[in-house]
């Protein structure tokens, strides 16, 4: 199973995640982002970060969660790579994600994301699959 695909939105990056549990779409959610962002696979897993985070509903939970990643790895210059949600339901997500500092000599920013937006952002169950959909600007 893919992890996500794109679909076309206008100047911006929008993005369909899939997973077979709530948690794996989180975590694809995640990992999705950061592939946008980075080689995703020249990020090492040397430090760990973790999450507890509590919106309204599902839709929020999702565009807080990419939000929070986003914001650290913005203010602090830092790229993520594997995500591992250890706790979800429609309101609260546990998390945690392994990553590393930006290094130039290592890293190459693909696409500069500045927002998470609400922007069509769904979350949903369909026939035993999770799927979300998420505007990225960028």
């Amino acid at each position: 199973m893919k992890r996500y695909e794109f679909f076309d939105h206008t100047a911006d990056i929008g993005i369909h995640i899939f997973g077979r549990s709530m948690p794996e779409l989180f975590e694809n959610a995640g990992f999705a982002l950061f592939d946008i962002i980075t080689d995703i696979e020249t990020v090492r897993e040397r430090e760990k970060r973790s999450f507890a985070l509590q919106r309204d509903s599902l839709d929020e939970l999702l565009v807080e969660w990419l939000g929070r990643l986003l914001f650290i790895s913005s203010t602090e210059l830092f790229l993520f790579r594997r995500f591992h949600v250890l706790r979800i339901d429609g309101e609260n997500l546990q998390a945690e994600a392994w990553g590393e500092p930006l290094q130039d000599a290592l890293h190459t920013i693909k696409t500069e994301v500045k927002a998470v937006t609400y922007h069509n952002v769904k979350v949903y169950e369909e026939q035993g699959l999770w799927h979300a959909t998420v505007v990225l600007d960028t």
